[in-house]
This record gives structure tokens, C-alpha cells and sequence, in this order.
């Protein structure tokens, strides 16, 4: 994991764009009940944002 767990919750809280993924299969998470990047649709297993949003959103938490 790239960041913590918590980093990944708060991004996602802020993130305009979070969407959460549909198929639990297509999840990084664990936990898919929770607000995440691990769950959101442009996130892609290797914990990149396809949008290129989360290091942006990172910087201002």
C-alpha cells in the first residue's frame, strides 16, 4: 500500500470525482463500505488515480 488507509479515506471524502466501484471484484479494498480511493472507479490496482487527482488532493489535506 502506497499510503495509509486513512490517507486513501480522506482524498476520497474530498475528491469531486470519487465514484465507487460497482463489482467488488474490481476493488483494491478489504473494507468496501467504507469512502476510499481503494474502491473508486479511477483508481487502478497498481494505486494510481486515472484522473491524476490524488496527489493534488493529498497536498491540500
Amino acid at each position: 500500500m502506497r499510503e495509509s488507509k486513512k490517507v486513501y479515506e480522506e482524498v476520497a471524502k474530498r475528491c469531486s470525482s470519487y465514484y465507487k466501484t460497482q463489482g467488488t471484484e474490481l476493488s483494491n479494498c478489504v473494507n468496501c463500505d467504507c469512502t476510499s480511493c481503494l474502491n473508486c472507479e479511477h483508481f487502478d490496482r497498481d494505486e494510481h488515480c486515472v484522473l491524476d487527482l490524488f496527489d493534488a488532493i493529498k497536498k491540500n489535506l
